[in-house]
């Protein structure tokens, strides 16, 4: 095996490996864009196969054998270019898909990923410098090839450290980028061999396949031009989302992703995807200015009413409303009629104006809601609540007599609270009179039974005794302020000279 041989094999050794370490941190990962770098390896592996066998065959078989194994190899060539162009679609689909993938184990899978690139970028350097000092042609091409999964590898790589900084979509434009690279591998293999296999002749000696021509310089200028478009035309599906909005990306029409937060974000340039921003976190104020209604007792009034409304849900209020203003007041206007129209006038001027408006965001909240318009209603005002002015003056007037009214029962009321206590009070004090004096008057019969009780037991006994002591006692009731003389049961009176001197006898 000679020194083309061994290069290239051990570079088909090198690529196996990554295209097992590339699979592996894909299904790790979840990435669509390793996925597709991991195929674009494959590629690689085949090519490198095609060259080593063709190099192997010329070295050792005869004419007639090498004639059939390359037409063999360009039909398998031809095959292995259709499964690619197959496989770029498939990698295309899940990239275009509207599912969000989340990338796991993004640190290690990074590590890995440039892992890849640095194997990508000595095995090119190996590949032509070894096909410059052998004159291989077909060698020298195998490592621009080498370096085009290089490149494709690094877009991978960007693609995952887009996702720590808050662009997950840069993996899926990494899947394009890498579907693009494969694509135009599996064109140069198809077109190649399908050349060779119509035109024999124009194949080199030696099983020289050549698979890329780098020698002509327009051609260099052309790719490059290419490729600086291709990166400004991708490039300009970045945009960037701020704090107070919320972005709806859209593809052909249809919504892919309802809620792009803040931050940068990737989507897919036009025409393929477009993005809408509004202000999610912003509060609107609108006013359905003053309506002449007509209430439930058949009164007019002035009413304005104020709403304060916010973006709930930024897809359905992109995709369903196209003047929010024009809407909220209509639909105000709407509610608050059918609200006045339930009251009376009294209602409306006093107590009843929190109630009017916690009616009117719930109706406001239900249309919005059922309309599927996004939009949240923060809060309802009463600005204004007044009779026209032309009856101004009588309800002016009605409210003062009502005032007057309040005042006047005020008063009374003060009253009642007054007058009740102080009845209340005497009341007591005359029923707590009474008690005491039937008490004592009680007290006073039991005390004149006992003294009875006790004259009639001495008067049992003593009755002589008894009745002059009575007899006395009631006399000095009687005449209290009489002297008595008291004198025998044998005593003359007529004829008795009664002595009697001193301060009483003078009186």
């Amino acid at each position: 095996m000679g020194r083309k041989e061994r290069t290239i094999f051990i570079t088909i050794i090198a690529n196996i490996i990554l295209i097992i370490l590339r699979f592996f941190l894909a299904n790790l990962s979840g990435s669509i864009g390793l996925a597709a770098n991991a195929w674009h390896s494959f590629t690689d592996v085949f090519v490198s196969s095609v060259v080593f066998s063709g190099l192997m065959i010329a070295k050792h078989a005869g004419y007639r054998l090498k004639i059939a194994t390359k037409k063999a190899e360009h039909i398998l060539a031809i095959f292995v270019s259709v499964f690619i162009f197959y496989m770029g679609l498939e990698i295309l689909s899940d990239a275009l898909s509207g599912e969000k993938t989340e990338l796991r184990y993004v640190p290690f899978v990074a590590a890995g990923a440039f892992l890849g690139v640095a194997i990508n970028y000595f095995m090119a350097r190996y590949k032509i410098y070894v096909g410059q000092q052998t004159n291989s042609q077909s060698l020298i091409a195998d490592g621009y090839h080498s370096k085009m999964d290089m490149y494709c590898s690094i877009a991978v790589l960007v693609g995952l450290l887009g996702s720590l900084f808050g662009m997950p979509s840069l993996d899926k434009l990494a899947a394009i980028v890498a579907m693009v690279l494969l694509m135009i591998s599996g064109y140069e293999i198809l077109t190649s061999n399908l050349r060779m296999l119509l035109h024999p002749d124009e194949d080199t000696a030696g099983g020289e396949h050549v698979h890329h021509n780098h020698g002509h310089g327009g051609k260099k200028l052309a790719i490059s031009t290419g490729a600086l478009l291709l990166g400004a035309y991708l490039l300009s599906g970045v945009y960037i989302v701020q704090w107070d909005e919320s972005g709806v990306v859209q593809r052909f029409g249809n919504v892919v992703n309802a809620s792009v937060q803040p931050g940068i974000h990737y989507r897919l340039p036009a025409p393929f995807e477009s993005v809408m921003l509004v202000n999610a976190e912003n509060v609107e104020k609108i006013e359905t200015g003053t309506q002449e209604l007509l209430t439930g007792d058949t009164n007019l009034v002035n009413i304005n009413l104020s709403v304060h409304y916010k973006i709930k849900n930024s897809a359905d209020y992109i995709l369903n409303v196209s003047d929010s203003d024009t809407l909220i007041q209509s639909s105000a206007v709407t509610s608050i009629r059918r609200i006045v129209g339930e009251r009376k006038i009294d209602d409306i001027l006093t107590e009843g104006k929190s109630s009017i408006e916690a009616d009117a965001k719930q109706d406001l909240q239900n249309a919005m809601d059922i309309n599927g318009t996004g939009i949240e209603i923060v809060s309802v005002q009463l600005v204004e609540a007044a009779p026209p002015q032309a009856v101004l003056a009588s309800f002016q007037d009605l409210a003062s007599a009502r005032q007057d009214q309040s005042i006047y029962i005020n008063e009374a009321l003060a009253y009642q609270n007054t007058i009740i206590p102080q009845a209340n009070a005497d009341a007591y004090q005359q029923v707590a009179e009474a008690e005491s004096y039937k008490q004592e008057k009680i007290s006073t019969a039991q005390g004149d039974a006992t003294l009875f009780a006790q004259r009639q037991e001495a008067y049992s006994t003593s009755k002589r005794v008894t009745e002059f002591r009575l007899y006395m006692e009631a006399m000095d009731e009687i005449l209290p302020n009489v002297q008595k003389i008291l004198l025998g049961g044998n005593v003359n009176i007529n004829n008795a000279d009664l002595w009697i001197s001193g301060k009483k006898a003078a009186e």
